[in-house]
């Protein structure tokens, strides 16, 4: 599978790397193409869910997003055994369905290499459900391009919260303000912050087939070469 193809804005964020020991990195949205976990939760979950209770799709659609909004920004929003037990659908086999739209975000692989290059850390810090990064590993390989993928799950706390953060540095213990966090989710990058996370970035555009999104609270992008130059001529081909 190869990553989404896309040049570079002429825009650049500097970041001066020498003052960065870790990067955490959200990986739906950020490394990966959000365009997947949309089509899985807005059009095959629903789809799968009318057809257990014999329900429209537009009912099965609602009752889901009206439960969504209920618990969103919780651990439960975003564990697929609470769906799992709410639907009564296969929620594996429904991910697995749509592997064909995974792709990388434009300039994340090159990215991730340079971060290995560099002798940069680079931990995935995500709310996904392991079953969730099983199935996107097993189609990109991504665990293999960092040092570490954290769930939420592992936490019991999403991101979202304080704890999430306290943990993730208990376990890496990395200066926060020598660490850089790159996120699609502005409510995620405040948490960090919070936690004294010294560098943020968004990431403008986290699902291809959507809109690019401005004025956003941090620093955004949406290719990698814009926040690393060193990996622009690789990924222009010049």
């Amino acid at each position: 599978m190869g990553p989404m193809q896309s040049s570079p804005n002429q825009a650049s964020i500097p970041i001066d790397w020498d003052r960065i020991d870790c990067v955490f990195l959200d990986m739906d949205g950020t490394l990966l193409d959000l365009n997947y976990d949309n089509h899985v939760w807005n059009q095959l979950v629903p789809e799968a869910y009318a057809a257990r209770l014999n329900i429209s799709f537009a009912a099965a659609q609602q009752r889901l997003l009206t439960h969504m909004r209920e618990i969103h920004g919780t651990i439960n929003f975003y564990s697929f055994d609470y769906w799992i037990d709410f639907t009564g659908i296969d929620l594996i086999s429904t991910h697995e369905a749509a592997t064909q739209l995974l792709a990388y975000r434009p300039g994340a692989e090159d990215f991730l290499k340079w971060l290995r290059d560099s002798r940069h850390a680079a931990v995935i810090a995500t709310n996904a459900h392991p079953d969730s990064i099983r199935v996107k590993d097993q189609h990109t390989a991504i665990s293999t391009q960092v040092d570490d993928v954290v769930s939420s799950q592992k936490y019991a706390a999403p991101k979202e919260a304080d704890v999430y953060w306290q943990q993730l540095f208990h376990e890496h213990p990395h200066d926060p303000a020598r660490c850089l966090f790159i996120d699609d989710n502005e409510p995620v990058l405040d948490a960090a912050r919070h936690c004294g996370i010294g560098h943020l970035l968004a990431v403008a555009t986290p699902d291809s087939n959507r809109p690019r999104r401005d004025s956003l609270s941090y620093p955004s992008f949406d290719h990698f070469a814009e926040i690393c130059p060193a990996i622009q001529t690789e990924t222009m081909g010049v």
